[in-house]
């Protein structure tokens, strides 16, 4: 029985975090542009994300009350605005604020609605769903870190360039860490405010 429930859970596990990105990288690079093959197969996955954390025994949705590490958010927060500046200076100044000096409706849209329709899905899935239904396939907390951070810089191979690979693959172990150690909302959070800086320094080109 128990080998069976692994035997599912390792094939759920190829899917989600496999075989779904990979054919939507596929398709990305060789047939469409389109934005609607990122995002709606990360609606879709999301909404499956939901059903499955609700059929997994050893999670409750009441995890989400637990309370932010405000320290651990300003810290990270800080870190992030700092690197983030120099890393945009670094490869181009001519990015540093394109977006709220020369486009600054879409900029306050972004603010918005990022952390909804991005963040959200995106730490159910990768997260979440990860380390509550997934972890027991793997022998320890770091190795799932460490796999978690690859495999989330994996899925941002769809954007085509070495900046969403290099920047999702520094940063996820933060959010894992956050996720495992802290909360949900911690997690939420710092993930909201280094997409917010990424859009804001300019980088987000290469994330859309």
């Amino acid at each position: 029985m128990v080998d069976t429930l692994k035997k599912k859970l390792k094939i759920e596990f190829l899917i989600i975090f496999f075989l779904i990105p990979l054919a939507v990288i596929l398709v990305k690079f060789f047939f469409s542009e389109q934005k609607i093959f990122i995002f709606l197969p990360l609606f879709i996955v999301f909404f499956l994300s939901l059903y499955l954390l609700k059929k997994t025994p050893s999670f409750s949705f009441q995890s989400f009350k637990k309370k932010t590490e405000w320290k651990f958010f300003f810290l990270i927060s800080v870190i992030f605005a700092i690197s983030g500046f120099f890393y945009t200076i670094m490869l181009d100044s001519n990015l540093l604020f394109n977006l709220p000096k020369n486009y600054f409706v879409l900029w306050v849209l972004v603010m918005l609605f990022y952390p909804i329709f991005s963040v959200i899905p995106q730490e159910i899935i990768f997260r979440v769903l990860f380390f509550e239904r997934y972890s027991c396939l793997f022998k320890n907390k770091f190795l799932c870190i460490v796999l978690n951070s690859i495999i989330f810089a994996y899925i941002h191979l769809v954007f085509q360039n070495f900046h969403a690979f290099f920047i999702t693959l520094i940063t996820s172990p933060i959010f894992a860490y956050a996720y495992v150690n802290k909360s949900f909302k911690t997690c939420f959070l710092v993930h909201t405010i280094g997409g917010q800086l990424v859009f804001t320094y300019g980088l987000g080109k290469y994330f859309y």
